[in-house]
């Protein structure tokens, strides 16, 4: 739950820019370009961030690296609601952009050291019920209350995206002071030989309390004969050592292609709506019925995860995403269709994601997992900040076809890609590993 919560936060964040666009350009004087160029200083600080995450878990921790992600994330937010000009809210979304870049990715490699095998796959990707599921659904919901029927109360058009801003951060701060909780996985304690803090760290994961034990370490189970061997140097270059390149070459196509769209899609929708001729509230409250396929999606791959194979999970998902991208890009007209398709797409998309996110941490061992989730994770993050530059312009030449076209051809590469990733269901983190240093 503290690892899920912060994760509710950034995908709250990460909807934001996207659904008060037209205040946002109504307030600075700023274009669709501008707009789409703050998407992209966000994206961008989140690879800054993912790397940066990445190498600290894999140095320091990945404790010490998820609570300064929410830290600076939380700063950011702060910063945005003050911002008195394009410029200022732009640094201030490179800056949410860092801390979010992280949290996601530190996240999914923690919880996949903390638990037994035969459940990590659906563990992990509960945490993308929380977020992209739940996190989705209700973003658009707070989004359409705030600047709907609130608006007016919270200064109007001119004001509100600031509060909503300020709404944001606050109670991510409550999320920093509680994941002081958090012990560090006992697998990262024993890369690094510090076998008693291994041991103290399982005797808090097998007590069903966060609370630190008192007196002296326990005794075993955990003995220096358990260290790893052999181990990658922690590094972003190890991530393209001769034993990962293939997988890091597989997940990091395939995350350009899922993460891209989904973050083409989610930023851009309220604002195409609204171009289409729907109202602000409409466009979001469209957006937020589409994203009932979101939670239902991750709820899907939360159940695959523990009974079908990865790449069985994201070549499905992605053969039916590219279908009814390639279906709302030549039906996708009236508001009905557009409604279905759109969650229809959702549904797709989250399980190709999760699967995704559940996948990656399981393919690189423990001395490189935080920097190689990170990076593989980080090539969507480049997508999201070049893809939506594309959308607008085929949203420009061909309208909603134009922007689906383009997805569908994504998910087509989507599920080439993975198909050159290795199997890792129902298998140990360290068998699936066993033939690289690990």
């Amino acid at each position: 739950m503290l690892i899920l919560a912060g994760m509710f936060f950034d995908t709250l964040e990460q909807n934001s820019v996207g659904s008060m666009g037209a205040t946002i350009k109504l307030t600075l004087g700023i274009t669709d370009t501008d707009l789409t160029v703050i998407n992209t200083a966000t994206v961008i600080g989140g690879l800054v961030g993912r790397l940066a995450g990445g190498w600290l878990a894999d140095r320091y921790g990945r404790r010490a690296s998820l609570s300064f992600n929410l830290l600076l994330y939380t700063l950011g937010g702060l910063i945005s609601a003050a911002a008195v000009n394009y410029e200022m809210l732009l640094a201030s979304r490179f800056l949410v952009g860092i801390g979010l870049g992280g949290e996601f990715t530190i996240g999914i490699a923690m919880l996949s050291e903390m638990v037994a095998t035969r459940r990590r796959g659906t563990l992990v990707a509960v945490l993308n019920i929380g977020s992209g599921g739940v996190g989705n659904f209700l973003s658009y919901g707070l989004f359409f209350l705030l600047l709907g029927p609130f608006a007016s109360g919270l200064g109007g058009d001119h004001l509100v995206w600031r509060w909503t801003f300020l709404f944001l951060a606050a109670p991510a701060l409550l999320v920093v002071l509680y994941r002081r909780r958090l012990p560090e996985t006992p697998r990262f304690l024993l890369s690094k030989g510090r076998v008693t803090e291994a041991n103290r760290s399982l005797a808090i994961l097998t007590s069903d309390s966060l609370r630190r034990p008192a007196g002296p370490a326990p005794e075993g189970p955990l003995t220096a004969a358990d260290i790893p061997p052999r181990q990658l140097k922690s590094s972003p270059a190890a991530v393209f050592a001769r034993a990962v390149l293939p997988r890091t070459l597989a997940l990091g196509a395939a995350s350009w292609m899922a993460f891209g769209a989904q973050v083409t899609l989610n930023f851009l929708m309220p604002t195409l709506l609204v171009e289409r001729g729907y109202s602000i509230s409409d466009s979001l409250l469209f957006t937020m019925i589409m994203n009932i396929g979101s939670l239902l999606g991750a709820c899907a791959a939360a159940g695959l995860a523990g009974r079908v194979g990865r790449r069985a999970s994201v070549g499905g998902a992605g053969v039916l995403g590219c279908v009814t991208a390639a279906a709302f890009a030549g039906f996708g007209n009236s508001t009905v269709l557009i409604l279905l398709l759109g969650a229809l797409f959702q549904f797709f998309t989250m399980i190709t994601n999760t699967t995704l996110a559940v996948w990656s941490p399981e393919l690189y061992p423990t001395s490189i997992r935080g920097t190689g989730t990170s990076i593989v994770n980080g090539i969507g993050n480049i997508a999201g900040a070049v893809m939506p530059f594309a959308a607008v312009a085929l949203f420009g030449a061909f309208g909603f076809a134009g922007v689906f076209g383009m997805v569908a051809v994504m998910y087509a590469l989507l599920v080439l890609a993975s198909r050159f990733a290795p199997e890792t269901r129902q298998r140990t983190l360290e068998q699936i590993n066993e033939n690289t240093p690990a």
